[in-house]
């Protein structure tokens, strides 16, 4: 089960993904793109094969996963290696 704060971040992704204007490619190599957040400003950057963010949320939690990762990820999608991001409570595979 979904805790809830993961819904929340879900709910806000899925408005990111409507609004395209927010996210903004600032490098290819490293792939880094800068994500106009509702309170500011967050880069996201591939990490190897992960994305990782610098939002408060995605260092605090742990979890590995945040709306700018999850918004990234479906704008970019194409750009990306397959599991760039890290779900939590995901069954090993």
């Amino acid at each position: 089960m979904l805790q809830s704060h993961l819904h929340s971040l879900i709910a806000k992704a899925h408005r990111y993904q409507g609004e395209p204007e927010r996210f903004e490619l600032t490098a290819e190599s490293p792939f880094i793109v800068r994500v106009h957040g509702a309170n500011g400003d967050h880069s996201v950057a591939l990490n190897g094969d992960h994305l990782v963010c610098d939002c408060d949320g995605f260092a605090q939690r742990g979890e590995r996963i945040c709306a700018h990762v999850l918004g990234v990820e479906h704008h970019y999608r194409t750009r990306l290696p397959d599991g760039a991001v890290t779900w939590p409570f995901a069954a090993p595979a």
